[in-house]
């Protein structure tokens, strides 16, 4: 028994031993961090950048919470010893992370980090995030295409890709979604068709694919989704007929179809009815056809609020809508209907409308009244609208009446009180603005220009409250300009250019107030008197333009109190003295030519072009440079002649006048008589004129340009079609035009450089009339004849492989651009008129209006006529070449620029469905002070043979803007891809400051900038790429941010056609950054 108790006693201890032993273990195991935190540690190590610190200095090993969850960790939701959520949205995060490592946290329902700049893709294994219910990775720089086993999440409820760069087709495995209800895939570059398996998502609440590439037939199904509230397909390339099933079955409200390819669903009907539950239709920008009078299924439309059916090519008279009774806002602009305005739109007996846009179709006829008491917003611009303007009652905020033919006076204006924003602009109005209590107490936006209006200023404007801008330019207005006028509290643009206003300037600001005027425009009118000092009070001012007035004296340096100048015209007035040395550093555009100002261009200055200052102006010189022969020099003091030596002088001066006549009438004779036969015609027609004199000899001064008319343009050329254009025929060619600021051309001297007489050519110039074919108009905006485009002067502004653009300036003043085609790319004449008639009514911010077009007598005579834009292409901003206009783009007037582009390139390939074709930085023109970018040059292939348009692509080649795809066709035709692809190529030349055409020397010999810039990201150098200007700017991490989005969206531009995205994407894309 001892011996037992011995034994028992000794297996106790040891199994004590053992136990603490265990316990010592089972401790230290709890020490170690646990498998949630190590994916989070692990994540980390992928974050770049965190501005506000939330994750780096929380995540850290210090504070884990040895309870298997780091509870005190930023953005980390826990339950109980697992981390369930993961929310780190709206950080300005910059990583690359490896978002499988999360596959770890095997308790994980919520995972949210929107709005970053977090890059990488979705992870093969992402169907192992078993638990997932929340998913939100919207808004970064996510790319790659989905993995298959994304539909292995059979928990996910909620899953936002939105606003990425995920690319390819949708896979068919997204049907294993089977929870889903929330699906936002929009703003990426998903491309293919939409799978069918999509329709299988029964439990869909929401689903949004807007802003793709999807392209085919909308898949049928989607309307035996029971719950499904929102379908937004809007913004991709499906095409097809509307399914006139889905719209009558749905039980959807939000249905936005617009911006794709989709047409009627027949000849004959629109739709042939909707489901009560749709209150939101919106089939703008898509290629529907047809009438909507005499559809009786209109009334099932009775439960619609907003109806959005503009930019399409609907036809036929309106109907009244009167059953309609829920509808709200009425959108059908953009399209073709004509006939008058149905008196119920605008009455509201049954109508609850309260948005009514009818802009920009054919409507006529006149409009008595708008009675309507809910209508707010009513846009009828773009019409041809006649009569008086209409009585107005109700609560109408927003009127635009614009564009029109209303005639007569402005009394009916009286009873306007609500208006908050009137555009009564480019009508035939007359009399005078009425002097009454004012009125407009709530009005903030009035623009009356180009109208006949006459009589003083009115007065009455000046106690409008709230107005912001007023736009009275382009009428008859005369008289002083009112003191009151320019000190208005809440003033931001006053434009009275182009009227007859006289006297000086003078005003006085309240000492207790501060001007808040951005925009003063008075030129082209005949105002006097010194520069007003009181300008300098003007602190927020950024644009001023005092041109084509009668001003004098010196510039005051009170002028350095323009703190926010950003443009300033005082060209064409009669300033003398020297150049304020002190004027502001923001000045972006500068013009001081044509007047009589001396002395030495201040260093802060001379960096801007000599147009700035140059013609006139000729006793003022740019440091170290002496006043050349082409502006005058200032008259030397000298000792008085002798006055036989002066009457010498003029004998003298008179013979040589008299040889130099009788020497030019001799060699006139001689060529008339060498002027062949009159038999062959063909013959006479080339030999109407002199060759082109390459010496430049006969011309009158070597700082004179030389002048041409209109119909010299189209005879200076008639020989080969294949003739190769030299650089030195970019010149102006002008006669006997003086360059003062009263001549009748008015040159723009921001439009050019100056020209010397060896780089000059002269035509000979016979007949003013010689114009003998047939000029027709797009639209009925400008009346001209033949005879007044012979006798505009006319300006080269440059050449192509199919033509000579020349700048005419008609005898009232306006500025055209008359592109000559070269003899044998036009097409027959009457595929050419059927082809330009579809060009009429192309109206948009940022693509450049076609006007006309001329077809001669021969086949050389062939013009387009469009509106002259200044102050000049993208090209001659950007390149860092000799002539460069102005100091480099800043940042964001490159975004800006290209955001322009892009949205006139999605007008043409969505608005009007045509390619641009020939898209290029000379093709991109700069307007204005803003630099608003327009593109020029558009869709000149559906003018133009096979041959002119193979020609045209080939020179897009060697300039480096052709899509692969074109290269490799035998009959290459321009398309909205390679328009992409062009596109994608200007981007890069905005990002990196460099001509596409540049061959750039590296390791392994030249390359062009596409493949140049694609060899530095792949080496992890993008951003080496970045034009070194922009290299101060690029330390702001939004700018940083901003280049790197635009470099990834140029770099998916010029993709592979099957990859590129479409323009729509890219627009969207852009705007968001």
């Amino acid at each position: 028994m001892p011996y037992l108790g011995v034994a028992m006693a000794r297996m106790n201890m040891r199994l004590f031993r053992l136990l603490v032993l265990s316990l010592f273990y089972l401790f230290a195991m709890g020490q170690l961090p646990s498998q949630d935190i190590l994916a989070l540690l692990e994540f980390k190590k992928g974050i770049k950048h965190d501005p506000s610190g939330y994750v780096l200095e929380s995540w850290n090993e210090e504070s884990i919470d040895f309870n298997g969850c780091p509870s005190s960790w930023n953005g980390i939701i826990c339950t109980g010893n697992n981390v369930a959520g993961v929310v780190l949205d709206n950080l300005g995060l910059s990583a690359h992370v490896d978002m499988s490592v999360l596959a770890n946290l095997t308790k994980l329902v919520k995972l949210s980090m929107s709005n970053n700049s977090i890059s990488g893709s979705i992870p093969e294994n992402i169907g192992d995030f078993k638990s997932l219910e929340f998913m939100d990775f919207s808004n970064n720089l996510f790319s790659s295409s989905l993995p298959t086993g994304i539909g292995k999440m059979g928990s996910l409820r909620n899953l936002s890709l939105a606003g990425n760069n995920f690319s390819s087709s949708i896979p068919d495995s997204i049907s294993g979604l089977v929870s889903v209800q929330f699906l936002d895939f929009s703003r990426n570059s998903f491309s293919g068709s939409l799978p069918l398996s999509l329709t299988r998502l029964t439990k869909l609440i929401y689903l949004n694919l807007s802003s793709n590439g999807f392209t085919r037939e909308i898949p049928r199904g989607f309307e035996l989704i029971s719950d499904l509230q929102l379908l937004d397909l809007h913004g991709n390339m499906l095409e097809g007929n509307l399914d006139g099933e889905f719209f009558l079955l749905t039980n959807a409200s939000h249905i936005d179809f617009s911006s794709n390819k989709l047409a009627s669903s027949s000849s004959q009907k629109m739709l042939p009815g909707i489901s009560e539950s749709v209150k939101h239709l919106n089939l703008s920008h898509n290629q529907l056809t047809g009438s909507l009078i005499g559809v009786a299924e209109l009334h099932l439309f009775a439960s619609l609020e907003v109806l959005d059916w503009s930019y399409n090519q609907l036809s036929g008279e309106l109907p009244g809508f009167d059953f309609a009774y829920e509808l709200q806002v009425l959108r059908l602009s953009n399209n073709r209907f004509s006939g008058f305005i149905p008196n119920d739109l605008l009455k509201g007996d049954s109508l609850l409308l309260t948005e009514l846009d009818l802009s920009s179709n054919n409507l006529s006829g006149p409009i008595s009244m708008i009675m309507s008491t809910t209508l707010r917003v009513l846009d009828l611009s773009s019409n041809r609208l006649v009569g008086e303007l209409p009585l107005l009652t109700g609560s109408c905020a927003v009127l635009d009446l614009s564009n029109n033919q209303f005639e007569g006076n402005l009394t009916k204006m009286i009873k306007w009180e609500n208006i908050e924003y009137l555009d009564l602009s480019q009508n035939r109005l007359t009399g005078s603005i009425p002097e009454v209590t004012p009125q407009f107490l709530r009005l903030n936006y009035l623009n009356i220009s180009h109208n006949s209006l006459s009589s003083l200023l009115p007065r009455v404007v000046m106690h409008y409250p709230k107005l912001r801008v007023l736009d009275l330019s382009s009428n008859q207005f005369k008289g002083p300009l009112s003191a009151d006028l320019l000190t208005l509290p809440t003033l931001q643009e006053l434009h009275l250019e182009n009227n007859l206003l006289d006297g000086a300037v003078a005003f006085s600001l309240p000492s207790n107030s501060r001007s808040n005027l951005q925009v003063l425009d008075l030129s082209h009118n005949q105002l006097i008197g010194y520069f007003p000092d009181q300008f300098g009070s003007l602190t927020a001012l950024q644009v001023l333009d005092l041109a084509r007035n009668n001003f004098s004296g010196s510039l005051p340096t009170s002028m350095a109190d323009l703190t926010s100048i950003m443009s300033l015209d005082l060209s064409q007035n009669d300033f003398t003295g020297p150049l304020p040395n002190n004027l502001s550093a923001t000045l972006t555009s500068f013009n001081v030519s044509y007047n009589d100002l001396s002395g030495v261009v201040p260093e802060n200055l001379i960096s801007l072009p000599t147009s700035s200052f140059f013609p006139g102006n000729g006793r003022l010189s740019l440091p170290g440079v002496a006043a050349g022969p082409s502006y005058p020099a200032e008259k030397s003091r000298r000792k008085p002649i002798n006055t036989i030596v002066e009457v010498v002088v003029i004998i003298s001066c008179v013979i040589a006048v008299i040889i130099l006549i009788m020497l030019a009438l001799l060699i006139h004779y001689v060529r008339i008589s060498r002027k062949p036969p009159p038999d062959d015609v063909t013959n006479k027609a080339i030999g109407r004129h002199t060759p082109v004199n390459p010496s430049g000899t006969g011309i009158a001064g070597s700082g004179a340009a030389l002048v041409v008319s209109a119909e010299d343009l189209v005879a200076s050329r008639k020989g080969s079609s294949s003739e190769i254009i030299s650089p030195d025929e970019k010149m102006a060619a002008v006669t006997g035009f003086s360059p003062s600021k009263h001549s009748h051309l008015s040159w723009s001297p921001v439009s050019g450089d100056s020209f010397t007489a060896e780089t000059l050519a002269r035509l000979d110039v016979r007949s003013p009339d010689r114009l003998a074919g047939e000029l027709h108009f797009l639209d009925d905006t400008m009346i001209l004849t033949p005879e007044e485009l012979s006798r505009a002067p006319a300006e080269v502004l440059g050449r192509s492989s199919h033509g000579t653009s020349y700048r005419a300036t008609l005898d009232n003043g306006i500025f055209l651009t008359v592109k000559w085609l070269r003899e044998g790319v036009a097409k027959q004449k009457k595929e050419f008129a059927k082809e330009a008639k579809k060009f009429a009514n192309i109206r948009h911010p940022n693509v450049v209006g076609l006007r006309g077009y001329y077809w001669g007598p021969t086949q050389h005579e062939k013009l387009i006529l469009s509106d002259y834009i200044s102050p000049g292409s993208l090209a001659s901003f950007l390149y860092d070449r000799p002539g460069r206009k102005g100091p480099p783009l800043t940042w964001a007037q490159r975004l800006k620029i290209a955001v322009d582009i892009a949205r006139g390139l999605n007008y043409l390939h969505f608005d009007r469905a045509i390619p641009h074709g020939n898209l290029k930085a000379t093709n991109v023109l700069l307007d204005g002070p803003d630099l608003n970018a327009r593109v020029a040059d558009y869709c000149l292939h559906r003018l133009m043979t096979q041959a002119g348009t193979i020609e045209q692509i080939l020179d897009a080649g060697v300039l480096g803007y052709r899509a692969p795809e074109l290269a490799a066709s035998k009959k290459p035709l321009p398309s909205f891809k390679s328009d992409v692809y062009a596109f994608g190529v200007l981007l890069l030349e905005l990002l990196t400051g460099r001509c596409a055409g540049d061959v750039i020397s590296g390791e392994d010999g030249g390359v062009d900038l596409t493949d140049w810039v694609r060899l530095r990201v792949a080496e992890g150098h993008g951003s080496d790429c970045f034009d070194p200007t922009l290299i101060a700017e690029s330390g702001n991490p939004a700018v940083e941010k901003g280049m790197k989005e635009v470099l990834g969206i140029a770099l998916r531009c010029i993709r592979s056609i099957s990859e590129r995205p479409g323009i729509k994407t890219t627009y969207e894309d852009l705007s968001s950054i």
